[in-house]
């Protein structure tokens, strides 16, 4: 139950209930004959049951699938079915895309400042080239910044490939590539 002001009474507040000695102020108008001061609660919402209710219905759905799922990956006619799937192979990627492949390892090492990794991507006649150390690669590095690389041309001729590179859209270069033990490597004259 609650109490229920009258008409031109002022609200009462929230949850407040007269103590049991409690009257109305006299400068109140009076109330409204038959007017009752106690009603009952309003009956609670029910949305947050049914709220439950669905969300408890949605877990036991997700429970089941994942069960058949899981219960039916082990069956064998869907194992063969995954495996003929599996099976096809990838195309062999072309020299051009593994020159493309190092041309973007090589700005991600350069960036990185990973000089180790950079070594790997250099040619033979790089590495044993008597000027390449880590301290002149450093000051390269440390004077030229970041690179951001875009090849513009790739002509690849058996195991030497040039490709025409800009750094960030300007200054085209042709770098040269060679294939040594199977693997494209930079190499910069």
């Amino acid at each position: 139950m609650r109490f229920n002001p009258p008409p031109n009474w002022p609200p009462a507040p929230p949850g407040w209930t007269p103590p049991p000695d409690w009257r109305p102020d006299p400068s109140w108008p009076p109330m409204p004959p038959g007017w009752p001061l106690w009603v009952p609660d309003a009956p609670r919402s029910k949305t947050g049951l049914i709220i439950g209710a669905i969300a408890v219905t949605l877990l036991i759905g997700v429970g089941v699938v994942v069960a058949v799922v899981v219960s039916s990956s082990d069956s064998t006619d869907i194992t063969v079915a995954r495996s003929t799937t599996s099976s096809v192979a990838k195309p062999e990627p072309t020299d051009e895309d593994l020159v493309r492949d190092v041309v973007d390892q090589f700005e991600q090492a350069w960036n990185d400042e990973d000089f180790a990794a950079l070594t790997a991507l250099f040619c033979e006649d790089m590495r044993n080239d008597p000027d390449f150390s880590r301290s002149a690669l450093r000051e390269v590095r440390d004077t030229g910044g970041e690179l951001l690389l875009k090849i513009t041309s790739l002509d690849v001729d058996g195991k030497s490939a040039t490709a025409t590179i800009l750094n960030h859209g300007e200054e085209p270069d042709d770098i040269a590539f060679v294939r040594e033990d199977g693997d494209w490597k930079w190499c910069e004259s």
